[in-house]
């Protein structure tokens, strides 16, 4: 596999200054050889796209709340009473959200700039990518949010996924998943790397089950140290992160052949 994107020196700053190490010992010891498949696992919404603004814009229209999405300090922003939004004002504007296919929906949250081409350039290294994220299953016939992978917001993430080129299959690729199941799924599945905006689910794959973790940067995030969480600061440091954890892992002979 041979590295397109380099790995500057303030990302292998970051990367020796995690916990344990990066990856961690255990990750290029395995008591099996080979075990691990060449697939990485990425959420949808922070990681991709930018959900967390169109909660402040639906909130503006809506509600008339200003919100700045930068200010949010907890991943769970209807519970952080510092950014002004209560729970159930946030659950309303989240079944909005889902509702929509065009601007401020699933069909057209805004895209992280230069993650299309992360994701372009990991593929070309030879690395699978599977969307796993939690999408409600919202449809005009489904008012309380009830039915599960199917309506407008499926669709709209299948179309945002192939429409970018993130992936080619999305039947295949895009898995619908609740963030506390992720963790275990990997581990059974013998998927070493999740990419996350999510700092708990990021510490239980990378931590907890002993895997690895790449937090891309938002501000509910920034304060997260853990064995087996690289934050990086930038999106331009997703692709050469991402390589380097994989050439790593084939050097010490973890990664299966297939």
């Amino acid at each position: 596999m041979k590295t397109k994107a380099k790995v500057t020196s303030a990302l292998k700053k970051r990367m020796d200054a995690v916990p344990l190490g990066w990856p961690t010992p255990n990750l290029l010891k395995q008591p099996e050889p080979k075990t691990f498949r060449r697939r990485l696992v990425t959420d949808l919404h922070g990681p991709i796209l930018d959900y967390m603004s169109a909660v402040c814009s639906v909130a503006k229209h809506q509600l008339g709340i200003d919100l700045n999405p930068n200010q949010a300090m907890h991943y769970m922003a209807g519970y952080d009473a510092a950014f002004g939004i209560t729970p159930t004002e946030f659950a309303s504007i989240f079944g909005i959200i889902a509702r929509l296919k065009g601007k401020d929906g699933y069909g057209g949250l805004p895209v992280r700039p230069g993650v299309a081409e992360a994701f372009q350039e990991i593929r070309k290294a030879g690395i699978a990518v599977e969307v796993w994220t939690w999408v409600p299953g919202a449809s005009e016939h489904d008012e309380n949010l009830k039915a599960f992978g199917t309506g407008i917001a499926q669709s709209g993430t299948f179309e945002h996924l192939v429409k970018l080129g993130i992936v080619d299959d999305p039947q295949r690729q895009v898995r619908f998943i609740k963030p506390s199941a992720k963790p275990g799924e990997m581990a059974a599945e013998h998927l070493p790397l999740i990419i996350e905006d999510n700092p708990v689910t990021a510490v239980a794959a990378g931590y907890g089950y002993g895997n690895a973790a790449i937090l891309t940067p938002e501000s509910y995030n920034q304060h997260l140290v853990s064995p087996g969480v690289l934050r990086i600061n930038d999106l331009s440091e997703l692709a050469p992160a991402v390589i380097d954890f994989f050439e790593k892992l084939e050097a010490a002979g973890a990664l299966a052949e297939i």
